[in-house]
This record gives C-alpha cells, structure tokens and sequence, in this order.
C-alpha cells in the first residue's frame, strides 16, 4: 500500500483489483504501514477518513416505523367507515333525487300553442305535444287525461287508462303511436300506430302529417 494508490481511490481513477486491494487494507487491523514516503497524517486518521467515505456509499439501514397502538388502528378504522357511510348517502341521495324528478307521480303535457309541437323527454317515453294540447299522466295508475293530439314513443310497454272512460290501450316498446281525443267519451278517442296513419281520412291524415312532421 502506498501513497499514490490512496490517492488514486480517492479519485475514483483505480481499477477494481486496487479498489479491492485498498478495501482490504481498510479492514485488515494487521498491516504494514505505507511504503514509500510518509504521509502528513497518520495512519489511522487516513483509515478513519476512508472508512466514513465508504459508509456513505453503503446502503442505509431502513428504521422500522414505530407499532402503531391499538387506539390508533380503532380510530384510523372508525373514520375510514365514516368516509364510506358518508359517500353511500350521498351517492343514494343523488340516485333518489333524480329518480324522483324523473318519475314524478304526475307529468304534465301541456302545449298553450296554436301553431307550434312541444317536445318532451320524460323517463318512460317521448312525447311531441300538439297545438293547444292539454294531457296529463299518472305513472302510478297509467291514467292519462288528454284534450288535443300527442304523438309518444314509448321505452318500454306500458298500459294507459283514459279519465272518464273504461278505455285501455298498451303501448309497446319501439313503436310511435298517436293518440287524438277532442270530446268527451270512449268514440272520440283515435289510437293508432305511425304505421298506419294510411287507415285515417284523408283530411286528418295531411293535417297529423303536417302537424307532426311524418
């Protein structure tokens, strides 16, 4: 061991098989001393400056994160249920606000104009509303009040009862139908497919056609 190779592994300028040599020196306490020409320190003071040169690039030792105390787990677990309790209201809250917007007991059709269609998306069906058009449905019965015109698709089947009369009808899933009723009893009401708009008179027939756009 000499002066120059120290030197050299300071510098990080020796090869593998010096830096193995140094290392070895280090950690062996029964050595020679350096050859060659003395150092201005001792020997032990290089070896001490060394070593702490070597620690720093050996890995650290990990401490171990102190044991959590059984309060602390109690609570840590109380207020993660807490956080789920709270967002499961809120998440209902919403789901059932809008349930109850969508699916109110009464939707109210109404179109005051005298020229133009109403269109309306409600949660069962669409509905274009005709001029100085009055209706109202019942989703809880299906019981619907209607004075004028209503061209309704329906998204899924469903059964209406016209007020004042013992008429039923069942609209089905995927097909239009429009529905007429401008007096009072069962003859004045007209339920008929889009499809078959054709089986009308010719003079109510260009006036739906006209009026709703079919």
């Amino acid at each position: 061991m000499n002066n120059q190779l120290l030197e050299k592994y300071h510098l990080n300028t020796c090869t593998a098989e010096e830096r193995k040599m140094v290392e070895e020196w280090l950690f062996n306490t029964d050595v020679d001393e350096l050859d060659a020409i003395s150092l201005p320190e001792n020997k032990n003071d290089i070896k001490q400056a060394m070593w702490q040169d070597i620690k720093t690039a050996m890995p650290q030792v990990i401490k171990p994160l102190p044991k959590r105390s059984n309060i602390y787990i109690m609570w840590k677990g109380a207020i993660a249920a807490s956080v789920f309790i709270a967002m499961a209201a809120a998440i209902a809250y919403f789901v059932f606000a809008n349930r109850s917007i969508g699916q109110a007991d009464f939707v109210e059709l109404n179109n005051p104009s005298a020229l133009y269609v109403k269109h309306i998306d409600a949660t069962g069906y669409d509905v274009a509303v005709g001029p100085n058009t009055i209706a109202k449905i019942n989703n809880n019965d299906g019981m619907i009040d209607l004075t004028g015109s209503m061209l309704i698709s329906p998204k899924k089947d469903i059964n209406l009862v016209f007020e004042g009369t013992s008429k039923k009808i069942t609209l089905l899933k995927g097909q239009t139908y429009i529905i007429l009723k401008n007096k009072t009893g069962v003859k004045s009401i007209i339920v008929i497919s889009e499809r078959n708009l054709m089986d009308l008179p010719p003079v109510m027939q260009k006036q739906l056609s006209a009026q709703f756009d079919i």
